[in-house]
């Protein structure tokens, strides 16, 4: 089995602090909600962040080490930097934003929507330490950008790693189900937490972002429920039923969870393994991950005619298999 890279196990952290975010915004019943999914949420951010510094830096660790200048014997600062360090005696690292400005320096520069909206939930998280409790308007602020949020991660967890985190299907509950009440205005908030407000509202009137660039600083999510006494209309469940109605993907939904062709996808297991080759070994591997879902999908010239041509696309999913049978490049993630 492949060893895995320290970058692959800060992408894991980061993983697993995102889960725990969203889980815990989902509760039915959790007091400090948005506080804890803000401090948790920008917790994932910090590490994908240092997941890709790591690839950045060969997954060598001093990338990520804060340094600090000494006091000579004259009292003036040494020319040499020494790693600071913690009160436990480890080594200090980079926090989120000497992460941003790191990246930058390697020139991969995080989208302004990305970077204003890691400013807003650090803003609700430092307010938050300091006994500010997230009322109707503050919750609703937290939701929107907290989306936002989980939208970008999982965008860039795809760009950068190709690490696709669809099998959670992660979501915020909306808080549409416990809306404030229809007059804003009338809702008294303290000051201190009306000043967060004002700060949150500011900043995302701020922040250009054109509608059709995919990181966005907030989202909004508008529900309308519709009485209904129609009983006609189609529920929708993911099964193993044969006889049940089939759904069809969209073209572009259908290639953003599948992008591969077989071609493509060799030539991704070139780049990514120093020992792959095009060998039994590697079709036996493919041709078991072709019969699940997860990891191929087909696409047929006649949809109704499961013997006319057809072509297989693969899943990001594919590189969790592949990683257990071959040597990962020094460097990837």
């Amino acid at each position: 089995m492949a060893q895995i890279t320290r970058s692959q196990r800060f992408l894991q952290k980061a993983e697993a602090a995102l889960v725990a975010a969203i889980e815990i915004y989902n509760k039915p019943d959790f007091r400090y909600r948005e506080e804890s999914f803000a401090i948790l949420v920008l917790n994932a951010w910090e590490l994908l962040l240092k997941a890709k510094l790591l690839t950045e830096h060969a997954n060598d660790p001093k990338c990520l080490y804060v340094y600090e200048a000494r006091a000579s014997k004259k009292g003036k600062p040494t020319k040499k930097r020494y790693k600071k360090r913690n009160r436990a005696g480890n080594c200090q690292t980079l926090g989120l934003g000497q992460c941003v400005v790191a990246l930058e320096k390697r020139g991969t520069a995080l989208a302004p929507g990305v970077k204003k909206n890691l400013d807003a939930i650090s803003e609700v998280r430092d307010n938050a330490v300091h006994f500010i409790a997230a009322g109707p308007l503050l919750a609703k602020q937290v939701f929107e950008f907290g989306t936002a949020a989980v939208a970008n991660f999982l965008r860039l967890a795809r760009e950068w790693f190709a690490y696709d985190l669809s099998k959670y299907h992660l979501y915020l509950m909306p808080i549409g189900f416990v809306a404030p009440p229809r007059d804003a205005e009338s809702i008294v908030v303290s000051s201190d937490e009306a000043l967060l407000v004002r700060y949150l509202s500011a900043l995302a009137a701020a922040t250009e972002v054109a509608d059709d660039d995919p990181y966005q600083i907030a989202l909004t999510l508008n529900l309308r429920m519709k009485r209904t006494n129609d009983t006609t209309g189609l529920r929708v469940a993911i099964t193993d039923d044969p006889d049940a109605p089939k759904v069809f993907l969209k073209d572009e939904v259908f290639k953003a969870r599948y992008p591969w062709t077989y071609n493509q996808l060799t030539a991704k297991l070139r780049k990514r393994y120093s020992d792959f080759k095009v060998t039994n070994k590697y079709h036996v591997a493919r041709r078991a991950l072709m019969a699940d879902a997860k990891y191929c999908m087909s696409r047929f010239l006649d949809p109704d005619n499961p013997k006319s041509a057809r072509q297989d696309f693969f899943s990001p999913h594919v590189f969790e298999e592949f990683d257990k049978r071959y040597t990962l490049r020094k460097g990837v993630g």
